[in-house]
């Protein structure tokens, strides 16, 4: 059996987390991940505190800490976030990274990952039958703070018939 690992960063934790859906990323991997730099940064917000309490039910919480993977990504000038994610996935595999930063997100592809975003991963659930809709929980992310333009918005709604 493969095991779907995901490795995610800070926003669309946040993002989820505010509208009460954080449900949708445990519902398509078997496994998510949350690199400690990741648990700072949501920490850090206000609500970070409610948000970290649902997630420490099913997370694994890491960080990578070999320099020489590290090292690699550093060029590109991400955040520790960012960063550790994708270092956590060099380091321990993933089936796919969750990310919203377009840096971080080309970083992750040139190395070779697959990338996801919290539009994506509304986009999937519905795919796979976990929302009877997706425009309203995309509705939801953008009041919580989900900045994406109305054709990439549109362009995902008609992917998953709506």
């Amino acid at each position: 059996m493969v095991i779907r690992r995901w490795v995610v960063n800070a926003s669309p934790l946040i993002l989820l987390g505010k509208i009460d859906h954080l449900d949708l990323l445990f519902e398509l991997a078997d496994a998510v991940v949350v690199p400690r730099a990741v648990i700072g940064e949501i920490a850090a917000k206000p609500d970070g505190a409610q948000i970290l309490h649902r997630l420490s039910r099913y997370v694994s919480y890491s960080a990578a800490s070999d320099e020489k993977v590290r090292r690699e990504i550093l060029g590109w000038d991400l955040g520790a976030g960012e960063t550790q994610v994708i270092a956590n996935a060099q380091l321990y595999g993933a089936d796919r990274l969750v990310l919203d930063d377009i840096a971080a997100r080309r970083c992750a592809m040139a190395m070779g990952f697959r990338v996801i975003g919290t539009l994506g991963v509304v986009g999937r659930a519905k795919r796979m039958g976990k929302l009877e809709r997706a425009a309203p929980i995309i509705e939801h992310l953008r009041r919580a703070g989900l900045y994406v333009s109305e054709e990439l918005v549109q362009r995902v709604l008609e992917e998953v018939g709506e």
